[in-house]
C-alpha cells in the first residue's frame, strides 16, 4: 500500500473516522503509514522522515512538510555525491557522468510529468508524487555512491 491510498483510507467520512479512533484504530494507521513508507523507502532514506511521518499520521500537511524537509535532503545528498565523483573522475569518465546527469535529469523531469498525468490534483496526490520524487533522489544518489565507492572513496 502507498502512501496515497493509505492516506485516502483515512480520509474516511468523519462517523467513521471517529468510530476507528474510539477503537484506537488511528494509532494503528499512523504505524501502518510509518512502516509502509519504511517498507518502499529506498536505502539512504533519513530516519528523520520516518520519525517525522510518525508525527503526523493524519495530517497531509504535516506530511508534506515531512516529505519537503527529506527531498532537500536527498538534494543536497545527490549533489554532494555528484560534485564529489565527478572530482575523482578525468576524461571520457567525467564525460560520460556529465552526460549520464543530464539523461537522469531529464527522466526525473518526465516522470514527473508523467505522474502528474497520472495522478489526480488532490493534496494526497500531491504526496505521493512528491514521495515518489524524493525516492527517485535517494535512488539516483545511491547510485552514485556506489561508483564513488568502485573508485576506492
Amino acid at each position: 500500500m502507498n502512501t496515497l491510498t493509505t492516506l485516502k483510507m483515512l480520509a474516511l467520512p468523519v462517523t467513521v473516522a471517529v468510530a476507528l479512533l474510539a477503537h484506537s484504530a488511528g494509532a494503528f494507521a499512523a504505524e501502518s503509514l510509518a512502516n509502509g513508507v519504511k517498507r518502499r523507502a529506498p536505502q539512504g532514506i533519513s530516519t528523520k522522515l520516518y520519525a517525522c511521518v510518525d508525527k503526523a499520521p493524519d495530517n497531509p500537511d504535516a506530511i508534506g512538510a515531512c516529505l519537503s524537509a527529506e527531498k532537500t535532503a536527498q538534494d543536497e545528498r545527490l549533489d554532494h555525491s555528484y560534485k564529489t565523483l565527478l572530482s575523482k573522475l578525468t576524461g571520457k569518465a567525467k564525460d560520460a557522468l556529465a552526460s549520464s546527469e543530464q539523461a537522469w535529469q531529464d527522466f526525473h523531469s518526465r516522470t514527473a510529468a508523467l505522474e502528474t498525468a497520472i495522478y489526480g490534483k488532490d493534496r494526497l496526490d500531491d504526496l505521493q508524487r512528491l514521495e515518489n520524487e524524493v525516492f527517485r533522489l535517494s535512488e539516483r544518489a545511491n547510485a552514485l555512491d556506489k561508483y564513488l565507492a568502485a573508485k576506492g572513496q
